[in-house]
C-alpha cells in the first residue's frame, strides 16, 4: 500500500522515500534547468494521464523554506500534465541527497533539455570557477560538448537571432556560423539574412568554403597589386636620366655616410645581395679608374 501524504512526519525522511504526493503542496524548481514546455505534446501527455495516470513517479524534496512542501527534483512534465489533467495527487519519491547536477544528468538523460538550457547551466557552473573539464566530467560530456553549448551564450547578434528565433538548433551549425562570422562578418550576416537560404550543415560547410576562397583571392589580388606597383616603380626608376650634379650629389651622401669604424655602415652592406654587391663593385671600380 502506497504512504499518502498524510503518512509524512516532520523530519522522518529516508534517503528515497516513494508516496502519492498531493499536487498542492509541489512547487517547480525556479532555478530548474529546463525552461521550455511544448503545449502541444504536453497536453497529449495530460490526456494520456488522465486515462491511466502517471505510471513513473517524479523526484521531490523538502522545500527548506517552506514547511510540508516540496520542490520538484525532476519530473515537471508529469507534473504540468497532472495540474492539466485535474489530478489530485501524484506519485512521487522524496529524494533528499539530489543535487543540481543530478538535475541536469536526468534531463540530459531524457533529451529533455534544449541547447540554450544546456548553455545557461554551463555559464553557471563556470561562473562558479569551474573549468571546462570539469563541467564535462560533471555532467558526462565531452569538453568539445560544453565548448560548443558554451558558445550560445555569447553569440554575435545576427546569429543570435536565428537561433533565438528557433530557426537554427543545431549546436553544431551555431558553432560553424560563429566560426565563419570570425572570417567575414559581412558575407554571414548577408548569408544568413537571406530568408530563402536553407541553413544546413553541408550548406554552412559549403559558405565556409567560400569564405576561404574568398579571402585567398584577396590576397592573391594584393599580392599581384603590390607586385605590379614595385615592378612599376623600378622600371619607372630604371627609365629616369640622373644629371652629373644629381649623381656627384649621391656620391657626396654615400661618402659622408660611410663611416669603416661605424657598425651601421657595414651592416648596410651586409643587407645588400651578393647581385647588388658585384654590380656596386664594378661601379664603383669604374667611378674610381674614371676620377683618376
Amino acid at each position: 500500500m502506497k504512504n499518502t501524504t498524510k503518512d509524512i512526519k516532520k523530519d522522518k525522511f529516508n534517503t528515497v522515500t516513494s508516496l502519492e504526493l498531493d499536487l498542492s503542496l509541489i512547487d517547480e524548481d525556479p532555478d530548474q534547468p529546463r525552461t521550455e514546455f511544448d503545449p502541444i505534446t504536453l497536453q497529449e501527455l495530460a490526456d494520456t494521464i488522465r486515462l491511466r495516470g502517471v505510471k513513473t513517479p517524479i523526484s521531490v524534496h523538502p522545500n527548506p523554506e517552506s514547511e510540508g512542501r516540496f520542490i520538484i527534483n525532476h519530473g515537471a512534465r508529469r507534473f504540468r500534465a497532472s495540474l492539466l489533467a485535474k489530478k489530485k495527487t501524484i506519485p512521487a519519491f522524496i529524494d533528499t541527497d539530489y543535487s543540481k547536477v543530478d538535475q541536469m544528468i536526468e534531463n540530459l538523460q531524457r533529451d529533455a533539455l534544449t541547447p540554450r538550457e544546456i548553455a545557461d547551466f554551463i555559464g553557471y557552473q563556470y561562473s562558479k570557477g569551474f573549468k571546462n573539464t570539469e563541467v564535462a566530467k560533471m555532467i558526462g560530456k565531452s569538453p568539445a560538448y560544453v565548448s560548443q553549448h558554451h558558445t550560445l551564450l555569447n553569440l554575435p547578434s545576427t546569429i543570435a537571432t536565428i537561433f533565438n528565433a528557433g530557426k537554427v538548433r543545431d549546436v553544431v551549425i551555431i558553432n560553424d556560423l560563429v566560426r565563419a562570422f570570425k572570417e567575414s562578418p559581412e558575407i554571414v550576416i548577408d548569408w544568413v539574412t537571406d530568408t530563402k537560404q536553407e541553413i544546413t550543415r553541408s550548406s554552412v560547410n559549403l559558405l565556409r568554403q567560400f569564405i576561404k576562397t574568398e579571402e585567398r583571392q584577396k590576397t592573391e589580388a594584393k599580392s599581384d597589386f603590390l607586385g605590379a606597383r614595385t615592378a612599376k616603380s623600378n622600371k619607372k626608376a630604371s627609365q629616369y636620366q640622373y644629371s652629373n650634379v644629381e649623381l656627384l650629389s649621391l656620391l657626396s651622401q654615400f661618402h659622408k655616410s660611410i663611416d669603416l669604424r661605424n657598425d651601421s655602415s657595414v651592416k648596410a652592406l651586409d643587407n645588400l645581395t651578393q647581385q647588388e654587391r658585384n654590380n656596386l663593385s664594378i661601379l664603383l671600380d669604374k667611378l674610381v679608374n674614371f676620377a683618376k
